[in-house]
């Protein structure tokens, strides 16, 4: 059977370990991608993003290719954007088209009251996408198979949720050739991105495992992890065919095992040896953690603090973590010479001024390497989400726009709501990091930030930031923002040349 992965400019560990698994069967798998030019969550120019759009192209790809299934892993803030592209599929070929992802798994049954959805699949796609496969490849499609919801002659089958997979070293290797084959950008940047483990130990309420974690009530661990042996052989043939340059482990939690992080540090110093970056909470930032991410030889911890308000922490965020053990978990990685990277949501219900002001305060007195500010966007079905709606914070119209991801704004550069005194305060807290302290200081007390220019708007000046800042993550952001652009802009400006990556 011949399958095809439409994907927007993104790269996806979930669709690298379908393909491998659909490979490893005997299946053949192709990789489309949309580069989303000037049409992405950072940079939306349409009068650019017309003139480089290039579904059209896609879609002649796709035909010649003549698959036998196509498959559409969707976020929410692409589902419209995947819902405009399966609708060309449709008008051109009869295909039956299967959407995975967190938005479908969240709404399943909004999805596919979409006429170009034939199936969604709800949590892990491994087993139900190749049992799906396998009885088309038998020549009837089997409608009972369990993650995946069909349409039926008007009718919608739902099927039970299955557990989660426990032992991950039973799947095959992510199928990184499948990204890399499709455009160079991926390659070029030098950068790796992997997970040790799946899920979560927490349910944070603006997260998609708010959600997550009912839908697998009683159905596995929330948390699961990977082998050291099994990470370190991933790492070691991927290093050898490519030239990486930093990995980033995109674990929800990483180090959340001591036990394991034990056993990871010597064996990731001796056999990968190369600086990596990921994401840590708080509670599991101890000296004893430290200590060996430096000996495997971390150079960026992404933390999350959400807010310095406890009392919205807490009952808003459901993050139980007290101001002391943030404050003392990000001196600790400064000591350990571990750059630090945090999270901050604003425009929070409850959230006032004073609570801003505090929170730029402490940010200018611990001085992390970069503050990343992000504005509350609410997402399909997560608790604060739920909360919303019982509470009106949303409309009945915009609660049905989040449900259907429609309008949507990057919650980087604006959230559910873009007013004045926030984009002044997105200044204010990217300056933090860039300026002295005494000089920020200066600024929060006095009040200065209601002063600055608003002309740029949000998206500019997230833009500027990102050229500004000298992060290892900010570097890697504009390698492969430019790789990306000059990849594709290079295929625009030369017609006739057949795409890297896309022969049929």
């Amino acid at each position: 059977m011949k399958i095809a992965f439409i994907n927007d400019s993104s790269q996806q560990l979930g669709i690298q370990y379908l393909s491998a698994v659909l490979k490893q069967n005997g299946h053949e798998v192709k990789l489309f991608m949309d580069p989303q030019l000037f049409d992405d969550d950072m940079i939306r120019i349409p009068r650019f993003s017309r003139w480089l759009d290039s579904k059209k192209q896609l879609i002649r790809r796709l035909k010649a290719y003549q698959p036998d299934l196509i498959g559409i892993s969707v976020v929410t803030d692409f589902y419209q954007w995947a819902c405009r592209i399966a609708r060309m599929i449709k008008d051109e070929m009869d295909v039956p088209i299967i959407a995975g992802g967190i938005h479908p798994t969240s709404v399943p049954e909004r999805v596919l009251t979409n006429d170009c959805f034939d199936m969604v699949c709800l949590g892990e796609g491994e087993a139900p996408l190749l049992e799906l496969v396998n009885s088309m490849q038998q020549g009837s499609m089997d409608h009972t198979i369990r993650n995946i919801w069909f349409k039926r002659d008007g009718h919608i089958i739902k099927n039970e949720v299955r557990p989660l997979i426990k032992d991950l070293d039973a799947l095959p290797l992510p199928d990184t050739d499948l990204y890399y084959s499709a455009s160079p950008h991926f390659k070029k940047t030098g950068l790796y991105i992997t997970m040790t483990a799946r899920g979560c130990p927490n349910a944070c309420s603006y997260c998609c495992f708010s959600y997550l974690q009912d839908l697998y009530k009683g159905k596995g661990e929330r948390i699961r992890q990977r082998s050291v042996a099994n990470v370190m052989n991933e790492l070691r043939i991927n290093k050898a065919k490519y030239n990486i340059k930093f990995v980033a482990f995109m674990d929800n939690c990483f180090g959340y095992d001591i036990k394991w992080l034990r056993e990871f540090a010597p064996a990731y110093q001796a056999e990968v040896g190369i600086k990596f970056w990921c994401i840590m909470h708080p509670k599991d930032v101890t000296e004893e953690a430290l200590k060996y991410l430096k000996l495997a030889g971390c150079h960026t911890i992404d933390m999350g603090v959400q807010s310095w308000n406890e009392r919205i922490r807490k009952e808003i965020l459901r993050r139980d973590v007290d101001n002391e053990t943030m404050s003392r978990a990000i001196q600790m990685v400064k000591n350990h010479r571990i750059e630090i990277m945090t999270d901050s949501i604003f425009d929070l219900p409850g959230q006032t001024e004073d609570d801003i002001l505090e929170s730029a305060r402490r940010y200018a007195e611990i001085r992390p390497k970069r503050i990343y500010f992000y504005m509350l966007r609410h997402y399909p079905n997560t608790l604060i989400t739920r909360w919303a709606k019982r509470d009106n914070r949303l409309t009945a119209s915009r609660y049905e726009e989040v449900m259907d991801g429609v309008n949507v704004t990057s919650f980087t550069i604006g959230g559910d709501q873009v007013n004045k005194r926030m984009i002044q305060f997105q200044i204010l807290f990217y300056l933090i990091d860039l300026i002295p302290k005494r000089v920020s200081l200066f600024i929060i007390r006095k009040k200065l930030y209601r002063y600055f220019p608003l002309t740029l708007g949000p998206a500019m000046i997230v833009i500027l930031r990102n050229l500004l800042a000298f992060d290892m993550n900010a570097r890697l952001q504009r390698a492969w923002a430019f790789n990306r652009y000059a990849h594709f802009i290079g295929e625009k400006i030369r017609p006739g040349r057949q795409p890297r990556g896309h022969q049929p």
